[in-house]
């Protein structure tokens, strides 16, 4: 056996031993805090995932092989619906894509490697490398596609729901509020009201066709704003002072996650102070005290 088929043996199994270890960890690790309050809240999609069992190593494999497969525990619809306009065609294309220009990458480099002398089983290996690469990359430009639309209604929200807000207070139904803020803005969470709108018309009532919304979007923050208009339907509660206090969470939570950043980029930005800015400024000030001691040591 040579010595690189003995490496490869030895770092399979080195990968198997991490996720055999991470899996443990997984097991072990104390319960969040929405994994103690879950059996005591409305039943959401983010408190029905942590029902599901712990995932076993088949899975963890299953799951890091996911962007190759083209699969994912949420289902490739459901995360196509949270990107927002990308069809099902577009993402076989585009992963098809990325996946030809990875292996055409991969041969490449184990053709210059095998001309300067490298062993023959690179070559296959650089293959398979590349093409989950560039898997890996549209499965990672899609999840930023989703994380950036899920921001957008993060921020359209507040306004959104302080239009309905108004609406509802002037007299409108609950319907015909909806339709008006879906003509008065644009968005991505004004055309999940239209859809929200267009099951209404389909003759799903209300709270379900929110609930529907809020499953759709994935967002925490629609989910918190369609319970609350679910809680205030049933128990007749003032729809419109629930919207008013779902604005104003909304904005606070806003602001929350606005000050999060900034001190964030607070600390990012230490690092240009003290490894660029700091050198060159102790630099500056000790440079011509050491000119003038050579000076004085060649005198």
């Amino acid at each position: 056996m040579s010595t690189s088929t003995i490496g490869a043996v030895l770092g399979l199994i080195s990968a198997l031993g991490v996720v055999l270890v991470g899996a443990r960890l997984l097991a072990l690790r104390p319960p969040s805090m929405l994994e103690r309050i879950a059996p005591f809240v409305p039943a959401t999609p983010r408190t029905r995932a942590l029902g599901s069992p712990l995932p076993t190593v088949g899975q963890i494999l299953t799951g890091l092989a996911r962007p190759l497969l083209g699969t994912s525990r949420e289902g490739v619809d459901v995360r196509l619906g949270r990107s927002g306009g990308i069809s099902l065609e577009e993402l076989r294309i585009a992963q098809m894509t990325a996946i030809g220009i990875g292996a055409v990458a991969g041969v490449g480099a184990g053709v210059m490697g095998c001309v300067r002398g490298a062993n023959p089983l690179c070559l296959p290996l650089l293959l398979g490398l590349g093409a989950l690469a560039g898997a890996i990359l549209v499965d990672q430009w899609l999840t930023h596609r989703i994380r950036r639309r899920q921001r957008a209604i993060s921020h359209e929200l507040p306004v959104v729901v302080e239009l309905l807000a108004f609406a509802v207070a002037a007299g409108e139904a609950p319907a015909q509020a909806i339709e008006r803020v879906c003509r008065s803005v644009g968005g991505e969470l004004a055309a999940e009201l239209q859809a929200c709108l267009a099951e209404m018309r389909g003759g799903l009532a209300l709270d379900l066709a929110l609930t529907s919304m809020a499953g759709r979007c994935g967002n925490p923050d629609v989910e918190r704003f369609a319970d609350a208009c679910v809680v205030a339907l049933e128990r007749g509660s003032p729809l419109a002072e629930v919207l008013r206090a779902q604005a104003s969470d909304a904005r606070a939570c806003d602001r929350r996650v606005l000050m999060e950043s900034a001190s964030r980029k607070e600390v990012a930005m230490l690092i240009p102070v003290v490894f660029l800015i700091l050198p060159t400024v102790v630099l500056i000030a000790i440079f011509p005290g050491i000119q003038g001691l050579q000076l004085v040591i060649h005198s």
